[in-house]
């Protein structure tokens, strides 16, 4: 009966875990709202690649790892975007590889004015080693002792709508909300991937054209049932579309400084450092994130409101 109530108690660990940072956790999304939002695929109207390696916690053992990739872009004649997004997101026992094709569609409403309705359907792969959980038994025959692995299918909806330099998002991550099984023998234990909340809005002011100084702040919000309500505030200043700096706040979480460069031609690289404001910070270490971007050609046609890339 200890030994029932002891795996119950590591298993129960194991679900708050994941229902309170099941998505991956992302720094510089303003760069690449398609990582949150499939309603945003091919926005910019060119296609572009980003790499992003987080690193969160360092301080503690097992701390979050993520590392995603995301290549997207429009048809400009058929008003589509398409794209690709591949994460890898590890916490501590728990790792996870998420494979998704995403396709936006825009409807023009004036030339100032869009709709654009996102929908990714992927690929997820879910792993829990328990090899690697602290336990007083190794050889306990109630631990699910194997690594275990689970394969599902996934979907995310979004909706974005843009007027002039205004764009709103809204977003349905883990839309299916499917349930994953882990068994050995008789055991059984899994968890579930709960549907998210998301919204979002942000605004591009270029407040000296001669200097070509822009800002744009953000927020974003987030909600999940059970579970505090979360939000972002951010605001970036760009210069030139070469030099970008900008700053944040996360609810209960930390504030942030962001920074990005244009290298040489159309890449460019970004880097994020967070300061944790929780009493967590004594032993947290350090988290960051750097990110590096490739813009594949440039379209000459849209240079206005709401079809030009802001960050190009």
């Amino acid at each position: 009966m200890k030994k029932a109530i002891f795996l119950g108690y590591v298993i129960g660990l194991l679900v708050l875990d994941l229902q309170s940072q099941q998505l991956p956790f992302y720094s510089q999304y303003y760069f690449n709202t398609f990582l949150y939002n499939p309603a945003t695929t091919g926005v910019s109207n060119e296609t572009n690649a980003f790499l992003v390696n987080r690193s969160q916690f360092s301080g503690i053992p097992g701390g979050p790892v993520t590392n995603a990739f995301t290549l997207d872009g429009f048809m400009d004649k058929k008003n589509v975007g398409l794209g690709l997004s591949i994460f890898n997101d590890v916490q501590d026992i728990n790792e996870r590889l998420g494979i998704y094709a995403s396709y936006a569609y825009r409807l023009k409403i004036n030339e100032d004015q869009a709709i654009r309705f996102g929908l990714s359907i992927g690929f997820l792969d879910s792993r829990v080693d328990f090899s690697k959980a602290v336990v007083k038994d190794l050889y306990d025959p109630m631990m699910l002792s194997q690594i275990q692995r689970k394969s599902s299918i996934d979907a995310n909806i979004g909706v974005s709508y843009n007027w002039k330099e205004l764009e709103v998002g809204f977003s349905v991550p883990q839309l299916l909300g499917k349930e994953i099984e882990f068994s050995n023998y008789d055991l059984t234990s899994y968890y579930q991937l709960n549907r998210h909340y998301q919204g979002s809005a942000k605004y591009y002011w270029e407040f000296s054209p001669e200097l070509q100084l822009a800002l744009e702040p953000m927020v974003m919000v987030r909600f999940m049932p059970h579970t505090p309500f979360q939000y972002d505030i951010n605001a970036m200043c760009s210069w030139k579309k070469m030099f970008w700096f900008g700053v944040s706040y996360r609810s209960n979480y930390a504030a942030g400084i962001n920074a990005r460069v244009k290298l040489f031609g159309n890449l460019s690289a970004g880097y994020a450092y967070d300061i944790i404001v929780t009493p967590l910070k004594t032993n947290a270490g350090i988290s960051h994130e750097f990110m590096l971007g490739y813009k594949f050609g440039q379209n000459q046609a849209t240079k206005s409101g709401f079809e030009r890339g802001k960050y190009d």
